[in-house]
């Protein structure tokens, strides 16, 4: 089999890759060894989309988000409004597929298991079939080895992957609410529990936790107990929460992008360390659009296809440091300060309009009010990246 284009794992990033390399003009084939998987991710911010170009399409939302809570250990809470949506994510990476297709990408149901080259190009194999590709474009997850296998380093801290459990659970009114919760702390180190009101009497909870290994049961198990202790007013009878199906994973969003490109390589979504379901697909967008004019014009050298790092790095790569620096920040803090910080920016405005630059000083400003210990920390961080 021959392609312009060889991309590598159906995930949003993936698919948009895919399909806009197609548009671009290649001869594109996705392959991956289950078309038919269901991706974790499920919630998506108004603004995350806007700020990417992204139209949500309502009739894949289950349910409609007021907004978002942070909560601290002892429960104190910050509330931040922010529209957002719980989505239907089987049906929505049905529909990317689709649209995939439409474009002319050809979809191959097999695991790619290693590259070579031959002559120009590269040449994957991938359940006994050999396929011959200009451009080979990982978009297989976190947990993808074939961009390191050829060399690259594509997430710059991969030891500060966020290990993540996240169940699907249902209790009856419990998926009405209308807040998604951000819960930190000790419950979930280095990042954050979830609570995910799916409409209904359906819901997620899950723990992202980072440095303690991949075995996070344990902290999803007190997460939950947690979680019903907090919901028990509101529901006394919480205690008979039903899980119905566990998922694991991983959330690479403290790792920082690194190597994006190689000669007839690039790397894009979760396997970058692109994380954030908006930020993923809008990443795999200007891969594929790289990888497509690459391919079409004959040049597909490192210096060619670095037009990608470039352009992401340019759109989106302060946000992924900044992301960083407070969640090392927020590590280096024990649950006492924690609280105290929650709780001294109750009722504060967190929310700036404008750019990134406005929207970071608005919340620093806030920050340095209410806990002016924390900005030096911050700082740090950031300089350190």
């Amino acid at each position: 089999m021959k392609a312009d284009v060889l991309v590598v794992g159906a995930s949003p990033a993936g698919i948009m890759a895919a399909t806009h390399a197609a548009l671009a003009g290649a001869r594109v084939i996705l392959a991956d060894g289950d078309l038919d998987g269901e991706h974790p991710a499920n919630t998506l911010f108004e603004g995350m989309a806007r700020r990417v170009g992204m139209t949500v399409d309502r009739s894949l939302v289950r349910h409609s988000l007021k907004g978002m809570r942070i909560i601290s250990p002892a429960g104190h809470a910050v509330e931040i409004p922010a529209p957002g949506y719980f989505l239907d994510r089987r049906r929505m990476d049905q529909s990317l597929l689709r649209g995939a297709e439409k474009q002319g990408v050809e979809l191959l149901e097999a695991r790619v298991q290693d590259l070579a080259w031959s002559g120009e190009s590269r040449l994957a194999r991938a359940d006994g079939d050999e396929i011959e590709a200009r451009v080979v474009l990982d978009a297989a997850g976190v947990d993808s080895c074939l961009a390191r296998s050829q060399g690259l380093i594509p997430m710059r801290h991969p030891e500060d992957v966020a290990w993540a459990l996240e169940a699907e659970v249902e209790h009856p009114g419990l998926g009405e609410e209308p807040f998604f919760e951000y819960w930190i702390g000790s419950l979930a180190p280095g990042w954050k529990a979830t609570f995910s009101p799916g409409g209904g009497d359906l819901a997620t909870l899950g723990v992202f936790v980072r440095r303690q290994g991949r075995a996070v049961r344990p902290f999803f198990d007190r997460f939950r107990r947690r979680f019903q202790e907090h919901k028990s007013s509101a529901y006394p009878d919480i205690r008979g929460l039903k899980i119905l199906r566990v998922r694991t994973g991983g959330d690479p969003i403290a790792t920082v992008p690194g190597e994006l490109a190689a000669r007839g390589l690039m790397v894009t979504g979760g396997a970058a360390g692109q994380s954030g379901l908006a930020y993923g697909m809008r990443a795999g967008q200007i891969c594929g659009e790289v990888a497509g004019q690459a391919a079409r014009d004959g040049d597909v050298s490192q210096q060619a296809l670095s037009r990608y790092q470039k352009l992401w790095s340019k759109e989106l790569g302060q946000e992924y440091r900044l992301a960083r620096a407070s969640m090392n920040t927020l590590l280096e803090m024990d649950d006492r300060d924690i609280d105290a910080l929650v709780e001294a920016l109750r009722d504060k405005d967190l929310i700036a309009p404008g750019s990134l630059a406005r929207k970071a000083l608005k919340a620093s400003l806030t920050v340095a009010g209410a806990r002016p210990g924390v900005i030096p920390a911050l700082i740090g961080n950031l300089l350190r990246g």
